[in-house]
């Protein structure tokens, strides 16, 4: 498989990006983040409309409640970027592996596929255990509700414990009892905790895979040509 990889334009050599870090960048990235700053500027419209409210106390509710909203509408959207960037993942894996054994690989999954690249092309920058999380993690938002925990068949999910734990730290902010804490903490912890920097995590280091997975195929191909 080969595609343009440089461009000369107004006498400039330019490098052009991946596919699939143009999907990531343009589709998962940027609509992750318009998303998200429309999710803020509803919530601050809201937010100024329910401190009008002459009591203090109901406006105090009303604030609460709006503020857990929308970082449920937050969570959803990093849940939905998630799934959209391990599915085009899982996409690239499949060409790259049919390309190599000539065979489909349309039904394997992430880490089926990246064993047999490991096994033709060698590690890559990124550990597969890395991936096989994410694998992971998506199903349980699609499959699962985001649960942690979840059968699948005869077969127990489990979602690794980076993508659950909850930082005690910043909920002792809220000053609550021991207690407290840790029965919010144990609650939380029944559902995926995937955070901003889990998502950008992901997306940076998809791309260095898939980007190294061609290069080294255009090796092999080079090799195989001389």
């Amino acid at each position: 498989m080969s595609r343009l990889k440089k461009l000369y334009i107004k006498g400039r050599l330019i490098d052009l990006p991946h596919p699939f870090e143009e999907d990531v960048e343009r589709l998962v990235r940027t609509n992750h983040e318009l998303l998200c700053k429309s999710i803020s500027r509803v919530e601050q419209e809201q937010l100024s409309e329910a401190a009008k409210a002459e009591d203090p106390y109901e406006a105090g509710a009303e604030i609460e409640y709006l503020r857990a909203s929308a970082d449920e509408l937050r969570r959803e959207a990093r849940s939905l970027a998630l799934v959209s960037l391990v599915t085009r993942f899982q996409h690239w894996l499949r060409i790259f592996a049919e390309e190599l054994t000539n065979r489909s690989a349309a039904t394997l999954g992430v880490v089926k596929n990246m064993q047999t690249l490991k096994k033709e092309l060698g590690e890559g920058p990124v550990p597969a255990a890395f991936f096989e999380d994410l694998e992971t993690v998506r199903d349980s938002i699609i499959h699962a509700d985001s649960n942690v925990e979840w059968m699948r068949g005869k077969e127990q999910r489990h979602v690794p414990l980076k993508y659950r734990e909850v930082n005690l730290e910043s909920l002792k902010k809220l000053n609550l009892p021991e207690q407290s804490l840790q029965e919010i903490r144990e609650s939380a912890m029944s559902r995926i905790n995937l955070t901003e920097q889990h998502l950008q995590e992901a997306m940076t280091k998809a791309i260095e895979q898939v980007t190294w997975y061609e290069d080294r195929l255009a090796q092999l191909e080079m090799s195989r040509n001389s």
